[in-house]
C-alpha cells in the first residue's frame, strides 16, 4: 500500500491523535512506532499499517520512507529526532512537519534550509499547539504593527479534577525546566532566569495562573520572521496548575528526570525511562476534563499610536475525544498543516516556522471546525 503520510512517534499521545485525525479525513496512514498495542484501535481502518522503527538508526527512518512511499513525512516523536528526520527526508526528497524544538534545537534544523532549498522540498517545524497555532495567531494579529515592543506568550491549562494526568510528553517538560530560558530581551538572545520572569495572569475559562519563563523556540522564530516590525522583547511562558507543577517540580528534585544509568537491586536503569513508563500507566479519572489557553500579548505602535493586542485560543476536552484531554490542540494541528503541504497549499522549499508560511484564514477555519476558538481583544474570529 502507498501511504499518504507516515508519521513517526505515531504510537504516541499526539502520534495517536494526528493519525486520527488523518484517518477521518480520508487520509492512509503509517504509523511507526514501538509499542503496536499502543494504536490498536487505529489500526482496525484498513487505511492505517503500523511498522516498528528504532529511530536511534537513521538508515532505519531512511528505509521506511521508502518503504511506505509516503507523500509527507510527519514527526511526532521526541524532539531529539527532529534533526534525524529531517535529514532522512533530505536523502529520500520527502517534505516533513514536526512538532518542534527548544530554541537551540531549532536553530539546528534552519540551518538545513538552504538544503531543503535546493532538494525543493518544505519543512515545517513547530506545527502544533505551541509553536504552532501561536505562531500563526500572532502572525495574524501583528500585520496592523509598525513596530512591536514586546510579545509576551504561552500555554495555561487546568483541570475540572485536580488530579496528576500527564499533561504532554514528560521528556518535553523536563527539558523545558532543565534549560535556563533565553528570551529576547532589547534585540539580543540572552539567559533568563525563571524568577525575572514570573507572573500571573488571568486567563478566559481558568482565571488567575502563575507563569514561569521556559525555553521555546518561538522566542528564535519570531525575531527571525517579526524583523521588520522592529520588535524588541520576546519571553515564553509556561503555567502549570499547581497539583501538577509541585508533582512535575518534585519528580525533578529527587532525580526523576536524570537520564543517567544508576545500579539497583543488581539492575542498571535510567530514571528517566522509569518515569516515562511509570506516568504511562496512570489512568485518567472518570469525567476529568481540560480546558487550555494559548495566549499572547502584544503591544507596539500602529499609525503612529500605541497599540494593545490580546490573543486566546481557547482548548477543551471534546467528547469525541476524551482520552486526548486539551492535547487535541497540537495532535489535530499538525494533522491541519500536514495536509496543507499534502495538497501543496504551501509553495515556498526550505525549512521554515508556521508564522513564515501557513495561510492564515485556511488555519482559521480549519481549527475552528475542531472547536479550537480563538479570541483576539475579547471578539471570537473563528
Amino acid at each position: 500500500m502507498k501511504f499518504d503520510f507516515i508519521i513517526f512517534g505515531g504510537t504516541g499521545i499526539q502520534g495517536r491523535i494526528c493519525a486520527r485525525d488523518l484517518l477521518e479525513s480520508g487520509y492512509k496512514v503509517a504509523l511507526v512506532g514501538r509499542d503496536k498495542s499502543q494504536v490498536s484501535d487505529l489500526l482496525k481502518d484498513e487505511k492505517a499499517k503500523f511498522f516498528y522503527v528504532d529511530l536511534k538508526r537513521e538508515r532505519a527512518i531512511v528505509r521506511a520512507i521508502k518503504k511506505t512511499k509516503a507523500d509527507v513525512v510527519i514527526n511526532c516523536a521526541e524532539l531529539t529526532f527532529n534533526v534525524p528526520i529531517m535529514k532522512a527526508c533530505l536523502k529520500t526528497r520527502k517534505p516533513c512537519t514536526d512538532l518542534g524544538g527548544l530554541y537551540y534545537i531549532t536553530k539546528e534544523q534552519f540551518r538545513l534550509h538552504e538544503a531543503f532549498k535546493k532538494a525543493g522540498i518544505l519543512c515545517i517545524t513547530g506545527c502544533g499547539s505551541t509553536p504552532g497555532i501561536l505562531n500563526v495567531l500572532t502572525a495574524y494579529a501583528i500585520k496592523d504593527y509598525d513596530s512591536v515592543n514586546s510579545i509576551n506568550l504561552g500555554f495555561a491549562w487546568d483541570s475540572n479534577i485536580k488530579k496528576f494526568v500527564v499533561p504532554y510528553s514528560i521528556k518535553s517538560i523536563f527539558r523545558e525546566f532543565e534549560q535556563p530560558p533565553i528570551v529576547f530581551h532589547d534585540g539580543n538572545f540572552i539567559k533568563s532566569s525563571r524568577a525575572r520572569c514570573l507572573g500571573r495572569e488571568n486567563f478566559r475559562e481558568i482565571g488567575e495562573q502563575t507563569v514561569y519563563c521556559i525555553e521555546h523556540s518561538e522566542v528564535y522564530t519570531f525575531a527571525k520572521y517579526f524583523k521588520d516590525k522592529k520588535i524588541k522583547n520576546i519571553n515564553y511562558m509556561a503555567g502549570f496548575p499547581e497539583h501538577s507543577l509541585n508533582l512535575i517540580l518534585n519528580l525533578m528534585e529527587t532525580g526523576f528526570n536524570s537520564d543517567k544509568e544508576i545500579e539497583i537491586r543488581g539492575q542498571r536503569i535510567k530514571p528517566l525511562t522509569f518515569t516515562t513508563e511509570m506516568l504511562k500507566k496512570i489512568e485518567v479519572p472518570e469525567n476529568y476534563k481540560e480546558s487550555e489557553v494559548l495566549w499572547a500579548n502584544i503591544e507596539g505602535k500602529s499609525k503612529g499610536r500605541s497599540k494593545k493586542t490580546r490573543i486566546e485560543c481557547v482548548v477543551k476536552t471534546l467528547d469525541a475525544w476524551k482520552d486526548a484531554g486539551s492535547n487535541v490542540d497540537t495532535g489535530r494541528t499538525i494533522s491541519i498543516i500536514s495536509q496543507m503541504v499534502k495538497r501543496d497549499f504551501i509553495k515556498d522549499r526550505g525549512v521554515f516556522a508556521p508564522e513564515a508560511v501557513v495561510p492564515q484564514d485556511l488555519f482559521l477555519s480549519e481549527i475552528g471546525r475542531r472547536k479550537m476558538f480563538v479570541y483576539i481583544d475579547g471578539k471570537r474570529i473563528n
